[in-house]
């Protein structure tokens, strides 16, 4: 299996235009639909013309050489490609986040909650026109699908924070 694997330092954003499915961030409620969570995510095996995977692993407020120095990254970085001259759109992450997927910013400028226009289309589209599968996974997430903004009960970190979906 050939694979394009991208490593740089920011963060993982796939818009989804799905309508929310949880929105309570209340402990207990999180712990209960953790419990019941279903991955929405099927699987394909799709041969591509130049490689058969796309994996886009990005690390916000990340120095550079503490990433390259990580063994994984290390790793994943021998098998692929990774990109040491990239920009942002702008500032905050949302706007970019949205447009690395969507090719624009789609009106983004900050980092409140926003949803884009259903009418909008993005990479996802173009994968699922193909029948290829896709996933996305954030750190600190508690669970598949959580889509609010969850403080970590251990530590108190607000970890997982809506932008990064």
């Amino acid at each position: 299996m050939r694979s394009l694997i991208l490593l740089s330092t920011s963060a993982f954003f796939a818009v989804g235009l799905a309508q929310t499915q949880y929105t309570s961030t209340a402990a207990a409620a999180v712990a209960k639909a953790r419990a019941t969570a279903l991955t929405e995510s099927p699987t394909s095996n799709v041969a591509g013309k130049t490689f058969d995977r796309f994996v886009s692993i990005w690390c916000e407020n990340t120095d550079y050489s503490m990433a390259a120095g990580d063994t994984n990254f290390q790793w994943a970085a021998s098998k692929g490609v990774t990109l040491t001259n990239y920009l942002a759109i702008r500032h905050p992450s949302q706007p970019n986040y949205v447009a690395a997927v969507g090719g624009s910013t789609h009106g983004f400028t900050a980092d409140t909650f926003q949803r884009i226009d259903s009418s909008a289309r993005t990479i996802v589209d173009l994968l699922e026109a193909k029948g290829v599968s896709w996933s996305e996974y954030e750190q600190d997430s508690p669970y598949s699908g959580f889509e609010g903004n969850y403080v970590n009960q251990e530590t108190g970190a607000n970890d997982f924070v809506r932008k990064h979906k």
